[in-house]
């Protein structure tokens, strides 16, 4: 008999039962270890801090660049006070796709120098006046700017524009000549004009010149 056989009963011959040898199969067992997998880690710290360097009679104070689009592409940019004299063109925070400043070229003829930010809560989303103010320019045909609106505002002793471009069509909700109140409806998210995509692009002027928004509204209303 083989060794570790089992001995299984078959039909028998002249009585006598016949056994047939049943060699149970090999088992294998297989080991195997983890290997430990070295990985990088860092951790930014939660200020950036300048460094001052003397170039002959002046001072520069250099500040480590935090990135060229910290707040791009995130919601909750802003938070808004439905009570404050000076509100956000939305009644919360939506993502921005392109902001003040330098920027890379979002088609052939789109300007490397934007003068606003571009801001995408989606298309037909109701746009809100900034602040009281008079309409200087409503139109449904703004070239580049497409459907767009001008309101001029005073504050804090300061003229002040707000521009609201690329509206969609058909959604302007004001005059030239209007007096607007803050919070009241301009017109909704489009995709008119020179646009790559549903956006509001966003201005504001002081002094007839362009402004960072996220600069210029004051902080409280942001994060």
């Amino acid at each position: 008999m083989l060794a570790g056989a089992v001995m299984l009963p078959v039909a028998s011959i002249a009585g006598l039962p016949l056994l047939i040898p049943l060699t149970p199969e090999p088992v294998f067992a297989v080991e195997a270890t983890r290997t430990p997998v070295r990985a990088q880690s860092f951790t930014t710290p939660d200020t950036v801090t300048g460094t001052v360097m003397v170039r002959g009679d002046y001072t520069v104070a250099v500040t480590a660049p935090v990135g060229t689009e910290s707040y791009a592409h995130t919601a909750d940019t802003f938070t808004n006070d439905p009570a404050s004299a000076v509100q956000w063109p939305f009644t919360v925070g939506v993502p921005i796709s392109s902001t003040f400043g330098y920027r890379t070229r979002p088609c052939p003829s789109c300007s490397s120098d934007h003068a606003g930010l571009d801001m995408t809560p989606g298309i037909g989303t109701p746009i809100q006046a900034m602040a009281d103010g008079v309409v200087t320019t409503a139109t449904e045909q703004g070239g580049a700017y497409g459907v767009y609106v001008v309101i001029r505002h005073e504050i804090d002793g300061q003229v002040v524009e707000s521009v609201y471009a690329h509206m969609r069509e058909g959604s302007l909700a004001l005059t030239p000549g209007q007096i607007v109140r803050v919070g009241q409806l301009v017109g909704r998210v489009g995709n008119s004009g020179r646009s790559t995509g549903a956006h509001l692009h966003f201005e504001v002027r002081v002094g007839g010149e362009p402004v960072d928004p996220l600069v210029w509204i004051p902080a409280d209303r942001r994060p």
